[in-house]
């Protein structure tokens, strides 16, 4: 049983290139091209004439399937050590990673800007039934002993990961004397590279025997699919052949952001010639919904449905049909055969609904380069119970002080997630590098590495502003 428990923390530990987390920097008026991800409207109220991300990317995951000891980001990983999780309890995993290439926002004029790039994403997620496991396991005796009493055993898992391209258009709809109204929409196509997903449900066995103790499976439900661009890999290619033919074989999706940001300005008279007060505010409150729409794939050859427990199916039936000769997802299958009598293939094309979440956001100017942001996020998604999975986001609600200039910039947010986490990160931008980390945890202790995360960004920016001066609270004061 323990090469099921390293299965799923592979798939959780090693997602890597969905859902925008440089959370830090929400609200941030000079770094557009990256928060364009989490209110396409915020990409409007920004001094600078242009800003480009050419590089980016960013991680944060949690899981209670393993334990990471002796490894910190500060630590040498040779000494690095795991243990799967022991104890009873609901196993879950999620991570949320992207790739951000040369992400650019673009100011047609201080009313309206557009922002267009590509990214590579990959979201994961995992949950399970309570169930109990020790790591001296090594039949299904043992595990089904561990577990006598419980019925209706479950497992939901999917992944999806994509590539995509994107624009933005964002404006300005309504300006008046106490506030202005900017609305934005992100339309995003996507090619479908890796998507797969898993199902146990109505997992059921008794015990038949007492001396020594023997169990018999008496009801479960098993699904599993995977992209059909894995099939194309062949060990008689090179790479760069595997590669052109693992791209070449993916499907078209597509999604959308849409999003609004209500500034209320600020009530202190300006003078004549002080235009740069334009893109002074008291409050920033904005609302979007993100990643409405899904990215496509097409079922794997040995995609899989079994029904229908064959009579008899014990734990010693189990260890010899699930054993160290299973290599690959077609000898999985036939092991499932020997198990089910009904036996089934999904064919044709299946999809991985992106993580639809709607985000609210409050930032608050407090003086001269200070602020605080809160930004809450509700998952709009749930999973499915088809070949059909949508997938779920990591955050919950942010609280994020800083202190930011065009040149540089401290951010301290605090995250509660939605696994009930209390994490506190950091940031800090210095001319064009951007570097932080969700978890501080995770440089500090040496057994949080599996709950966190981090970000690295190179962020270019106009030496120009769209109007003569960027912000006015930065003047010294009269």
């Amino acid at each position: 049983m323990k090469w099921v428990e390293i299965i799923f923390a592979i798939c959780f530990l090693q997602q890597f290139a969905a859902a925008q987390n440089y959370t830090a920097t929400n609200g941030s008026s000079y770094i557009g091209s990256l928060n364009v991800h989490n209110n396409p409207a915020a990409i409007v109220n920004s001094p600078l004439k242009w800003d480009i991300t050419l590089f980016g990317v960013q991680d944060k995951h949690t899981t209670n399937v393993i334990e990471i000891s002796n490894y910190s980001l500060l630590s040498d990983p040779k000494k690095s050590q795991y243990i799967i999780t022991p104890g009873s309890s609901k196993r879950y995993g999620i991570s949320n990673s992207s790739l951000n290439l040369i992400n650019a926002r673009v100011a047609l004029n201080k009313r309206s800007a557009i922002t267009f790039g590509f990214n590579i994403k990959s979201n994961a997620f995992l949950k399970t039934s309570p169930y109990n496991f020790i790591d001296t396991i090594s039949r299904f005796a043992d595990f089904f002993s561990l577990n006598e009493g419980a019925q209706n055993m479950k497992l939901d898992m999917a992944t999806g990961g994509w590539a995509e391209l994107f624009a933005t258009y964002g404006q300005t709809v309504i300006d008046n004397e106490y506030g202005r109204l900017n609305a934005g929409i992100s339309l995003k196509l996507n090619k479908g590279l890796s998507g797969s997903f898993a199902s146990l449900a109505n997992g059921n066995f008794i015990r038949f025997a007492t001396n020594p103790a023997g169990y018999r499976v008496t009801a479960a439900d098993v699904d599993f699919g995977y992209s059909s661009n894995y099939d194309s890999w062949d060990s008689t290619k090179n790479f760069s052949e595997n590669s052109r033919d693992f791209f070449s074989n993916t499907e078209a999706g597509g999604s959308f952001d849409i999003g609004f940001e209500w500034l209320v300005k600020l009530q202190s008279v300006a003078g004549y010639f002080e235009d740069d007060a334009y893109f002074d505010y008291d409050w920033k409150i904005g609302v979007s919904v993100l990643d409405i729409g899904y990215s496509q794939y097409r079922f794997g050859s040995n995609s899989t449905r079994a029904r229908d427990i064959n009579p008899n199916v014990t734990d010693i039936l189990l260890d010899n049909t699930f054993d160290s000769t299973i290599n690959s997802v077609a000898t999985f299958r036939d092991s499932l055969a020997r198990v089910f009598s009904s036996m089934g293939t999904y064919t044709g094309q299946f999809r991985v609904t992106h993580p639809a979440r709607l985000v609210f956001h409050i930032d608050k100017f407090i003086t001269e380069a200070f602020f605080l942001n809160a930004d809450i996020s509700i998952n709009a998604s749930s999973l499915s119970s088809g070949p059909n999975k949508q997938l779920q986001d990591l955050n919950l609600v942010t609280l994020t002080p800083r202190w930011e200039t065009r040149k540089s910039g401290f951010w301290l947010p605090f995250y509660y997630n939605t696994r009930n986490q209390f994490w506190i990160g950091g940031a800090v931008r210095i001319g064009p590098v951007l570097l932080g980390v969700h978890n501080w945890s995770n440089i500090f202790s040496n057994k949080k590495l599996h709950r966190g995360g981090g970000y690295l960004a190179i962020i270019l920016k106009a030496a120009d502003f769209t109007v003569a001066k960027p912000d006015r609270r930065l003047d010294c004061p009269p």
